[in-house]
């Protein structure tokens, strides 16, 4: 089985994969799922220009390393 480490937070991105590892859609396509708790972000400050967003804020884990994939 391919092993894939993936964050978990709110239910709103969360809860759909946590539904398919318990009905075993990932074990059935030879995926070893595991899921990691997201860790804070730190500070977001309010903007209305969309080239001061960081598209990573939040998924430190994935750039880090620590997990295969993020929630979108």
């Amino acid at each position: 089985m391919r092993k894939v480490v993936s964050e978990i937070s709110g239910a709103v991105f969360s809860l759909p994969w946590m539904v398919a590892k318990d009905y075993g859609f990932f074990e059935a396509e030879g995926i070893d799922m595991e899921f990691v708790r997201a860790q804070p972000s730190g500070v977001v400050n309010p903007t209305e220009n969309p080239e001061d967003v960081n598209p990573v804020l939040g998924h430190t884990a994935f750039e880090e390393a620590r997990v295969s994939i993020y929630r979108a």
